[in-house]
């Protein structure tokens, strides 16, 4: 859904306490980060879910992981992923042609995973389910 991708990336960028800890204010990727891309940044992408088929309107439940990456430590991540939370969790968002009704954090991730050059790379995120309908 590009419209939820577009709404993502402009909350998350909007946020100056997000974008202040970030190598650039466009530190922030959908699915994958470039190749060489500075560290720390932002990577979300949808993890699952759809349409629910409740009732008529077209209702969509969708879960997204969202995470910060840093080479510096855990706690930058962390620091990162905090202001995430502080901005999204129970946030709404703007989404083109829909109306967001449900935004919430309800799972944490931390993760540490090593480069080919032994180099560790720290990742604390969490998944975000949103809920939203046609307008």
């Amino acid at each position: 859904m590009n419209e939820m991708n577009t709404a993502l990336y402009s909350k998350l960028q909007s946020g100056t306490a997000i974008t202040s800890l970030l190598s650039g204010t466009t530190a922030i990727y959908s699915l994958q980060a470039p190749d060489n891309a500075s560290m720390p940044f932002i990577v979300f992408n949808l993890q699952g879910g759809g349409d629910e088929n409740l009732d008529p309107h077209r209702t969509k439940n969708l879960v997204y992981y969202i995470r910060a990456y840093s080479q510096v430590s855990e706690a930058q991540a962390g620091s990162i992923d905090a202001a995430i939370d502080a901005t999204l969790h129970l946030g709404s968002l703007s989404v083109s042609g829909w109306s967001s009704f449900w935004l919430a954090r309800e799972v944490d991730i931390t993760a540490i995973e090593n480069l080919p050059n032994g180099e560790k790379v720290y990742a604390c995120g969490g998944m975000y389910r949103v809920r939203i309908e046609d307008t």
